[in-house]
């Protein structure tokens, strides 16, 4: 088997079999490993993708799996290590304590687990800790499929502390004036134990194409935002309930409910007063509105927020995006122009796609407005681009079935009609799934500031998304004006802040239906058009003598904040769009 190896958290990467970790131990420097093994593989997909982020291999169960559990100080840390030693000796399950630096690693043997290698297997493992209750005291975060953690003795550098092997009863006895330095003499009798956690009859899914609500979890960890992670540091008194309001908004993204509250309640627990309770109670009717709130939307706290905002700092990753929306002087404009041609960015052009057209280029940052009337093709237009392209898409559908949606892709890529797909499913087929993994489709409608959420969850940050249409996102607003110019506002930073290409379909109004279109053609407020890059309009060509059959598309700019144009016909070749 395989691991990959840290030598510092910022060198990953290097891959040796799993006896490498002997030779390791001692270094006095960040050292790590993956919680996980890996078969041959993971080289071959690194050396191909160049990082491990989307990792789609088998992985493995390690001979010890390891638990990590922090707290606020080390008493707590102890009291949370301790109370999951008693769940674990009343399991029978067998286990190694290791003091990390700052908490401590519990390490349990393979042999407590039922299992087969498996893609999923992480959050097998989780699901079924979870259940049993382990997460009540360890970390659920470190399940990830390329989760790192620490060497046994190899120094913490930010504890200046080393992570050492300890006995019950010196874990019993431990403070930190305990000599650390590495212990590896230590010898700990090999751990075996009967099956005591059943991963194999736990049932999930491979990395969904679908998006749904309940499969919400891969957002960034918390760690990442640094306001969340001093708001789980603690806070004061007077301001624990709005602490825990954004808290639990946060949460909600990333676990299932019923993690969120055990994290919430270990979190309570830290700055519950004797003097000034805050109670379970109090915290349970917060954690249910995060849920429940603007008809099951909950609360949306960004990094305008006031709370948030007073605990930003230059560290977390949002804060580059956060400081390019502010006022900028000249020099840092002319910055932004050095290191946009200096990345030598790479537009999609369309004069690539259509052979007949001139220059048009989209480049990442660019919103992409499509209006078009009702049944004109609107939607096969972009699954033509998409399919073409074929760059990593996030497609939010909001019109068409997983079924409509993946038999079009299927024949605008193999040439096929609707004949040819029903010959070849109907002999139970498969594979053809293959051709588009660099597609996500979510069908699932949602607030314009959940997109970001969304796209957050991916294994990989996708370069275009499309959007099938702006009318059919969620909003508060009851106005219809309102509502999409405040979804294409939004769409249009984050196309800044994400380095996106976003294609958004609007449909148009009745009198631009009958009197011809224009820029403010789009259906709401004529805002869209100004809020977004570039307006393009599609207009049907019917055939004269057969009424409502259309037999091609005229495709042209309405609108650009540059001086390119496009006009470019369409024929029909199938339900393959060509120019």
């Amino acid at each position: 088997m395989i691991k990959e190896f840290a030598l510092s958290l910022s060198n990953r990467h290097h891959f040796h079999e799993n006896n490498k970790m002997s030779e390791l131990e001692g270094t006095p420097q960040d050292t790590f490993m993956s919680l996980w093994d890996y078969d041959e593989y993971v080289v071959e997909y690194f050396n191909k993708n160049k990082k491990l982020a989307g990792y789609d291999g088998l992985i493995y169960m390690p001979d010890e799996l390891i638990l990590d559990v922090d707290g606020k100080d080390l008493p707590q840390a102890k009291w949370k290590t301790n109370s999951l030693i008693e769940m674990l000796t009343k399991l029978k399950v067998p286990y190694q304590i290791y003091f990390s630096g700052r908490g401590f690693h519990l390490n349990i043997p393979s042999t407590a687990f039922r299992w087969k290698p498996d893609k999923d297997l992480h959050l097998k493992v989780k699901d079924e800790l979870n259940q049993i209750g382990i997460y009540k005291y360890a970390d659920p975060s470190v399940t990830d499929k390329t989760r790192i953690i620490r060497v046994p003795n190899t120094l913490n550098t930010k504890s200046g502390r080393w992570k050492i092997p300890l006995s019950d009863s010196e874990f019993t006895n431990f403070n930190l004036d305990f000599k650390n330095t590495p212990r590896r003499d230590f010898i700990y009798p090999k751990m075996v134990c009967e099956p005591v956690f059943d991963v194999l009859v736990r049932k999930t899914k491979n990395q969904p194409t679908e998006i749904k609500r309940t499969e919400l979890g891969r957002e960034p960890d918390p760690i990442n935002y640094t306001c969340i992670q001093l708001m789980i540091k603690g806070v004061g008194q007077g301001s624990r309930h709005m602490t825990a309001l954004r808290l639990g908004s946060h949460l909600r993204w990333r676990y299932p409910e019923n993690t969120v509250r055990l994290i919430m309640e270990d979190w309570r627990q830290r700055v519950d007063k004797h003097d000034v309770p805050f109670t379970k109670a109090e915290l349970d009717k917060i954690i249910t509105s995060c849920y429940t709130a603007n008809k099951g939307s909950g609360y949306n706290y960004g990094c305008a927020d006031p709370v948030k905002d007073s605990l930003c700092q230059s560290t977390c990753f949002l804060y580059k995006s956060k400081k390019n929306q502010s006022a900028m002087t000249a020099t840092d404009m002319e910055n932004v122009l050095i290191d946009f041609y200096a990345s030598n960015v790479k537009p999609v052009d369309f004069k690539d796609l259509y052979e007949q057209v001139d220059s048009f280029p989209i480049y990442p940052g660019e919103v992409v407005l499509i209006q078009a009337p009702p049944k004109s093709m609107k939607t096969m237009l972009i699954l033509n681009w998409i399919n073409a392209l074929k760059k990593r898409t996030y497609m939010m559908e909001l019109e068409m079935s997983p079924r409509q949606i993946m038999s079009r892709f299927i024949m605008i890529n193999k040439g096929w009609d609707e004949e040819d797909l029903k010959v070849h499913y109907s002999k139970k087929k498969n594979g053809l799934d293959a051709s588009f993994e660099w597609l996500t489709v979510d069908y699932n409608s949602c607030y314009p500031y959940e997109i970001e959420k969304r796209i957050n969850m991916l294994p990989e940050k996708p370069e275009i998304v499309a959007i099938d249409h702006l009318g059919l996102l969620r909003s508060r607003m009851k106005d219809n004006n309102m509502k999409v110019e405040e979804a294409s506002q939004f769409l249009t930073e984050l196309a800044v802040q994400y380095n996106l290409i976003i294609f958004v379909i609007s449909e148009i109004t009745k009198s631009a239906f009958h009197e011809g279109m224009n820029i403010a053609s789009s259906k709401g407020s004529f805002r869209v058009a100004y809020n977004v890059n570039k307006v393009l309009s599609l207009q049907p060509l019917f055939d004269v003598n057969k009424t409502n059959l259309i037999k091609g598309l005229k495709l042209e700019s309405t609108a650009n904040r540059e001086k390119e144009t496009l006009h470019v016909d369409l024929s029909l070749d199938g339900i393959r769009l060509v120019g």
